[in-house]
């Protein structure tokens, strides 16, 4: 199984299962993941979601292997566009909570997945990239995640220089809300998804709505 859930008292936990290959997204990963976030957001028991990583990274991004095959195939293509598109947006329309729990390398649509979700908190030996432009690939996923919490200077650098943060230079940037001992990761991810389901669904839904659409009206 590329998705493996669990639950833990009123939390979900999403735990990305291809440490083989570091946790890359396939489009069955995607679609999996997908629904799976819209699965914990119909179940009336299920109060937040947690999304991490089986073995030592928490993804490494895009399969590049699966990428190369689906550049000769456009409607494969534009299926796994569309799934991603969708995958970025899920936790911004959910009634829940959503903390991704970073246990390691987190690259590209990787920690673009980390970005989508309302909160993060990262291993200390946690490690951020965005490697795109080594591998020639236009940044149309990452881009628009970084630029919803860093200034365009900061997302060019980031990008144009495929430079790597640690998991301290993340959470100065304000990328995790917080960073503590991989033993630690899941119990504080789990608390903090805990902690911010107080308001019911709806209203929780439409708070993240008007925080992504640029602040709450007045």
């Amino acid at each position: 199984m590329v998705l493996l859930s669990e639950t833990r008292g009123r939390i979900r936990l999403l735990t990305l299962n291809r440490p083989e290959k570091r946790n890359a997204l396939s489009t069955e990963l995607v679609r999996i993941l997908l629904d799976a976030l819209h699965a914990a957001d119909a179940e009336e028991a299920v109060a937040g979601v947690v999304i991490t990583g089986a073995g030592p990274g928490f993804c490494a991004g895009a399969d590049l292997a699966e990428r190369a095959a689906l550049i000769q195939d456009e409607a494969k293509r534009a299926e796994r566009a569309t799934l991603s598109d969708a995958l970025m947006a899920a936790p911004g329309l959910m009634g829940k909570p959503v903390v991704a729990a970073l246990n390691g390398a987190v690259v590209g649509a990787g920690a673009s997945i980390a970005l989508c979700c309302d909160m993060a908190v990262a291993a200390e030996e946690a490690r951020f990239a965005w490697p795109e432009a080594k591998h020639a690939i236009y940044p149309s996923l990452v881009a628009p995640m970084l630029l919803r919490h860093l200034s365009p200077r900061d997302v060019f650098e980031l990008l144009a220089t495929g430079a790597t943060l640690s998991a301290a230079e993340a959470h100065a940037l304000r990328l995790v809300n917080r960073v503590v001992p991989r033993a630690r990761l899941l119990d504080e991810a789990c608390v903090m998804a805990e902690a911010a389901a107080l308001y019911p669904p709806d209203m929780l839904r439409r708070i993240k709505q008007e925080i992504n659409a640029g602040g709450l009206p007045r």
